[in-house]
This record gives structure tokens, C-alpha cells and sequence, in this order.
């Protein structure tokens, strides 16, 4: 009888899981993707098999954690980027819609005509070269 009990449990179980594997795949796809993050710390640059990219309040920038010396121009670049993308991730948070509340990210709209970075980012600052595809995917994170 435990045993008949047990088993109908783990059936059950494996229907219950089973259910959301759509839910899951789409969650696991656009998790995978390269991506910059926009926290109130810090922007992340994530993507695989590259190290990850951060750039600081004060425009430092950080390569899987070791922070990468820039010259002043380089620095304040950087900086103007961090906080343009602050600006439009309060905006984005502030006039996100209710039904998105449970997200975690949400994509950042970039005005028309307006880029956070500069087109020649990767001429600039050599690290940004790979980084292409995440700089298009920004997100704003809660």
C-alpha cells in the first residue's frame, strides 16, 4: 500500500513539472542570452563564452572582477553611459506596467535618436569589442 501510495505521488509530481516545461524553456532561452543588465550598483555586461563586462557608479570598469585601467577620457565615458542608463531604467521601472510587477527584468526603451553608448564604443574602450549583441539586449533590473 506505501509503495502503491508513493508511486502515485511521484506520477503526480512528474505531471505537476511536466507542465510548466514550456514556461521553463522560454525562461532557460532568454536567460541564456547575451545581455546588459542595468542595477542600481552597477551595469553588467554578460555574454558566454566571454567574461563579464561591469561598469561602476564612477566609471570604472571591472573585467571578472579585476578592475581595468582606463584614462580619464575612457573613465567619463563610461560614466556618462552609467548614468544615462540609470535615467531610463528609473523610467522604466516607474512607468512599467502592473502586470509586469513579478518581473525581475524588463527591457529598457531606448529614445529615438538617443544611444547610451557610443557607436565607436569598442574603438574607444578595446574591451567592449565581443560585447555587440548584450549592449542591443538591455534590461533594467528590480
Amino acid at each position: 500500500m506505501n509503495k502503491l501510495l508513493l508511486l502515485i505521488l511521484v506520477a503526480f509530481a512528474t505531471l505537476a513539472t511536466g507542465c510548466d516545461r514550456e514556461k521553463y524553456a522560454e525562461h532557460r532561452s532568454e536567460r541564456s542570452k547575451p545581455k546588459t543588465e542595468v542595477t542600481l550598483e552597477r551595469i553588467a555586461i554578460r555574454r558566454a563564452p566571454y567574461p563579464n563586462l561591469d561598469i561602476l557608479p564612477d566609471g570604472r570598469l571591472r573585467v571578472d572582477d579585476i578592475v581595468i585601467p582606463l584614462n580619464a577620457k575612457q573613465q567619463e565615458l563610461l560614466h556618462t553611459s552609467y548614468v544615462k542608463l540609470q535615467i531610463l531604467r528609473q523610467n522604466t521601472l516607474v512607468d512599467a506596467d502592473p502586470a509586469l510587477a513579478q518581473e525581475r527584468s524588463l527591457p529598457l526603451q531606448i529614445p529615438e535618436g538617443q544611444s547610451p553608448f557610443p557607436p565607436d564604443l569598442a574603438q574607444q574602450i578595446p574591451e567592449f569589442k565581443e560585447y555587440d549583441e548584450a549592449l542591443a539586449n538591455l534590461r533594467a533590473l528590480r
